[in-house]
């Protein structure tokens, strides 16, 4: 199944041809607000925890901040960004806590296959952690509630009502260019710090992508597909690499037998994770930031008159992409 169709309420987080590109990112941002909303509140319910999709929706959120960023002026786009990011930092420790739960679960049932190695000290360990954070920030739903209503005002007055198809373009050549840019300092100096910008920067232009879908939902949907395989290795890699960092530390820890052998698996996992998403990586990012900018501007100004996706593009752009060979002419 395509990532597009993983989330139900995909058609939120897209342009809408009945809306002014300006309506439509300042929609974007505030339903995703109100989604933290309902989860902090309880009103709904979550298949992972409520932890992890508030941050979902804060990031999706930030991203839909960002295409906006010239339009509101530079004050007010990071008061806008820091309010969300001091939201997600209120269940950052715990979330943190949850990663590397969950990651050493993943490699329990991965190497008890292959080793019948089980970690299972690691994960009373990091179960008991999780447990002290979850009692520790017992409160955050109430805290993070009353700072979202307070954004969902402050969104609904973004100036953004002149946001056009030149403004959009280059906040997506920019994030397309950030990205780029993250991907070749990691190529050439791999440190986990690297990997971890890189990956944000992804996740980011993976998400201003699936706004921008329904200009031409076949080629956009297949580079979407595309960079969010990215980002998976990327995620891996990240969540490997944090537990790891957490073994190492001098505090209470498993035995140093177990610790040894868990931190041997992530040192080799990781690595081939990296390896992996630069192969990745080398493929999306082989264009200019100014071609992929045009790319998605004539997209998005032939979506805007109401003309259908033309259909060499999704032939010939990025056709390697689509599973598509043009057969060469004899």
């Amino acid at each position: 199944m395509s990532a597009w169709r993983a989330n139900d309420n995909a058609m939120s987080y897209e342009l809408r041809r009945d809306q002014k590109l300006g309506a439509n990112l300042r929609r974007i941002c505030r339903k995703q607000v109100e989604n933290a909303l309902q989860v902090v509140s309880g009103e709904v319910e979550v298949d992972d925890s409520p932890v992890h999709q508030t941050r979902k929706h804060l990031k999706k959120a930030r991203a839909a901040l960002r295409i906006v960023s010239d339009q509101i002026g530079r004050g007010l786009f990071k008061e806008q960004d820091r309010s969300f990011r001091d939201i997600g930092r209120l269940i950052s420790d715990v979330r943190d806590a949850e990663v590397r739960l969950q990651t050493v679960r993943q490699l329990q049932d991965i190497t008890w296959r292959q080793s019948h190695q089980a970690f299972r000290e690691t994960e009373e360990l990091l179960l008991g952690e999780l447990e002290h954070f979850l009692a520790a920030f017992a409160g955050w739903q109430k805290e993070a509630a009353a700072r979202l209503e307070e954004l969902q005002k402050q969104v609904e007055k973004w100036p953004v009502d002149d946001l056009d198809c030149k403004s959009l373009r280059c906040a997506l050549q920019r994030a397309y260019k950030c990205a780029r840019d993250a991907f070749t300092l990691a190529q050439a100096k791999p440190t986990p710090e690297n990997f971890h910008e890189f990956r944000s920067q992804t996740k980011r232009l993976l998400y201003q992508l699936r706004i921008l879908r329904p200009s031409n939902p076949l080629v956009i949907g297949a580079l979407f597909d595309e960079l969010n395989s990215l980002g998976d290795v990327l995620g891996r890699s990240h969540d490997l690499h944090f537990l790891g960092d957490r073994l190492r530390r001098n505090d209470s820890k498993p035995s140093e037998r177990e610790a040894r052998a868990l931190i041997a698996v992530i040192d080799t996992s990781e690595v081939e994770l990296q390896k992996r998403s630069v192969d990745l990586a080398g493929h999306f990012f082989d264009e200019r930031p100014r071609d992929f900018g045009n790319r998605l501007s004539s997209w998005l100004q032939q979506w805007i008159r109401g003309k259908a996706p033309n259909v060499a593009d999704a032939l010939v752009c990025k056709g390697d992409v689509l599973g598509l060979a043009i057969p060469k002419r004899r």
